[in-house]
């Protein structure tokens, strides 16, 4: 029954169509008929900073910084007494600095829904488009809401359900991950 079941949830998901609304500021991916994800972009995580700190020393994290930095330059001013202005522009290698996107909300609309993968597959989704925003930056964290607000009550982690953090532990199989961050190179 349980194969049956998991052969019927992946055609439903291959015939999924995933909308997207908003930008690369604060954006939702919903599963019609079944639920979404939304988020933004975060300048850090600060409730989650150890587990940030664990990923940049991954293999992963080291990967894409030294092909970001290899690859991408800046141009900054600098004194240039024979300048006729004084300055000139020079360029550099470019810091790496991936983007930070937090899911601050999801939802399964109908509970009969609920604990059958679809929360992973629209976490996915979430993913997957905070990695398009994020192409230019070589890399994205991508976290949970309880990383970017701090402690919680009620069963929560800093507004993130048990339901949230069941399926951040899943992926957490699936990416390179630590608690609820997950750091993908570009």
């Amino acid at each position: 029954m349980n194969l049956l079941r998991e052969y019927i949830r992946q055609i439903l998901l291959e015939k999924a169509s995933f909308k997207l609304k908003g930008d690369s500021e604060f954006f939702r991916v919903e599963l019609s008929g079944v639920g979404y994800a939304q988020g933004g972009q975060q300048l850090r995580f600060k409730e989650c900073q150890t587990d940030v700190d664990a990923l940049m020393q991954t293999p992963e994290y080291l990967a894409a910084k030294e092909k970001f930095e290899a690859n991408n330059t800046t141009k900054d001013m600098v004194e240039d007494p024979a300048s006729p202005h004084g300055f000139r522009m020079q360029e550099r290698p470019a810091k790496f600095r991936p983007r930070f996107y937090e899911v601050n909300n999801a939802w399964i609309s109908d509970p009969e829904d609920r604990g059958k993968g679809h929360g992973k597959e629209i976490y996915k989704a979430f993913i997957d488009q905070a990695v398009e925003y994020s192409k230019s930056y070589g890399g994205v964290f991508v976290g949970a809401h309880a990383c970017t607000m701090g402690g919680g009550a009620g069963g929560f982690s800093g507004g993130t359900s048990e339901a949230a953090q069941r399926v951040w532990k899943s992926l957490g199989r699936d990416y390179n991950s630590s608690g609820m961050v997950i750091f993908i190179g570009l």
